[in-house]
């Protein structure tokens, strides 16, 4: 009698299409895992298969949910958790949960305390190859004689919507602001050449017009950013695979950016000389080199100078070649390390105040780097950065990129 009357509760909690707290949906989990095989229950309760109960929970929550064995499979795979990675159950029961998401330090379910929810930094994978960071609480699932039998991992995914509502509104505001710069000096400089009433000598006329160019080229490179942005995230972008020497194509971006900036900084380039060739597109190569020594120049002080280090290494065990490039700035702290390659992502700093940029560079420099079949890293201290490019020395035909 005990029973039905748990499963009346929860019935009428689910008729009433209340949302389950966390502590109501884990009675119910608890009490469905421990009492399944009573199946001629249901019945007198109005649910003619036990699974429809199981579905009805999963709907009524609105955080994600997956439940794992001691051996860490996944045996439980919620409508909500579908919806936010794209996995069908099908491909992600019996899989290990590294394959579905990663938390630093989770203990063993077998280690768990069968009363305490613990609280975690999780990182989902998605099927598209984007990866999520959320927040998630592990508690324990036990059998009718108390014993710990597997985990049950709660995503907050109302917390993760919104942080997405949030950074769409940012990404609007950004870009309204990034436009708007050089739009309004556009106007103004041209409005003033074509104000027939005011004399203007052959100098300011000179400097007023390459004013406008300037602000056309930074409006061109925004559009074009936002475009770039739009066909990776779509898988839109083609790539054009060839084998490249790499000392060539650093020396000649190297040349084209410091030429930009005046020969502002001394840039030295460090090399093997029986180095591989890459396997890369040579634009999308060059795109992300002019980015990365663009940045080196741009974010540390006139007196320094840029080293660029080129080695054979090794990624994931395959042969790569390694491009470090090397500035001697402030540095980047280590909490500002994360979300430097997410979109429209800006350090708060002198250098950043007065330098030009949307924030979305080494988002797509990463992305980029990750589709020809190698990455980019980041490893800072006070006084230096090291900005780490790796190009596979194998052919394909570029892949899958992951997405912040």
């Amino acid at each position: 009698m005990r029973l039905s009357q748990t499963y009346k509760q929860i019935i009428a909690k689910l008729k009433s299409q209340q949302h389950f707290s966390t502590g109501h949906f884990k009675q119910a989990i608890y009490c469905i895992i421990n009492n399944m095989p009573v199946m001629d229950q249901f019945p007198k309760l109005g649910v003619n298969n036990p699974e429809e109960i199981l579905d009805s929970i999963a709907r009524a929550t609105e955080n994600g949910f997956v439940a794992f064995d001691l051996e860490k499979r996944i045996t439980l795979f919620s409508t909500k958790m579908i919806e936010v990675t794209g996995w069908h159950d099908s491909e992600m029961l019996g899989k290990d949960i590294s394959a579905l998401f990663q938390i630093k330090d989770l203990k063993s379910p077998a280690n768990s305390s069968p009363e305490s929810v613990s609280h975690h930094a999780a990182t989902l994978f998605t099927r598209d190859g984007k990866q999520i960071n959320i927040q998630a609480r592990k508690t324990a699932i036990i059998d009718k004689a108390g014993k710990v039998v597997g985990s049950l991992m709660f995503f907050i995914i109302e917390d993760y919507n919104k942080d997405l509502d949030r950074a769409q509104a940012e990404f609007i505001n950004t870009v309204s602001h990034e436009l708007r710069t050089p739009i309004t000096s556009i106007k103004g400089f041209a409005a003033t050449l074509l104000n027939t009433k005011q004399e203007i000598d052959k100098d300011k006329r000179n400097k007023y017009i390459g004013i406008i160019k300037n602000q056309a080229e930074r409006l061109a490179r925004l559009v074009e950013d936002l475009l770039a942005v739009s066909r990776l995230e779509s898988k839109k972008l083609q790539l054009t695979i060839h084998p490249v020497k790499i000392h060539g194509m650093v020396d000649y971006v190297a040349e084209v950016v410091s030429s930009k900036h005046n020969f502002s900084h001394e840039i030295t380039i460090e090399s093997n000389e029986d180095l591989p060739e890459v396997w890369v597109d040579k634009d999308r190569l060059e795109q992300v080199l002019t980015n990365l020594i663009d940045n080196a120049i741009k974010y540390s002080p006139e007196s320094k100078k840029v080293d660029i280090q080129i080695s054979c290494s090794l990624l994931n065990d395959k042969p790569m070649v390694k491009v470090d490039i090397i500035d001697y700035g402030i540095g980047i702290k280590d909490e500002d390390q994360q979300k430097i390659f997410t979109k429209f992502s800006r350090l708060d700093s002198p250098l950043t105040r007065i330098t030009e940029g949307t924030g979305l560079g080494l988002y797509i420099s990463k992305s980029l780097a990750k589709l020809l079949g190698g990455d980019l890293m980041l490893s800072s201290k006070e006084g230096a950065t090291t900005f780490s490019l790796y190009l596979t020395t194998e052919s394909h035909k570029g892949g899958e990129v992951w997405w912040d």
